[in-house]
């Protein structure tokens, strides 16, 4: 699957531009990864280039539960998050 892998993403948030790593395993688990810790992707559907998944991510105000869409183009990723202050787009990059 192309979107299997380990992932650098960017993220305009009201906390700033964040750029957690997220990893997407074969076997249909994965995680975010952020100096504030690692939290698993919940509810992770997959297709060949995409994923869908929520996670509760910390901040700075507490965790919340934030939807992610992404789609894989090759070593390229886009996707919206959804958030309380509504959907914004963000990017990523093949780590490995």
């Amino acid at each position: 699957m192309a979107i299997i892998g380990t992932w650098k993403l960017t993220l305009e948030t009201p906390f700033g531009v964040q750029t957690p790593s997220m990893r997407i395993e074969a076997d249909g688990t994965g995680a975010m990864i952020s100096p504030m810790g690692e939290v698993p992707l919940n509810d992770l559907k997959l297709t060949e280039d995409t994923a869908e998944f929520t996670a509760n991510v910390p901040t700075p105000m507490g965790s919340f539960s934030i939807g992610f869409s992404a789609k894989a183009d090759g070593d390229a990723l886009a996707g919206t998050f959804n958030s309380p202050l509504g959907a914004t787009n963000f990017s990523g990059v093949r780590e490995a």
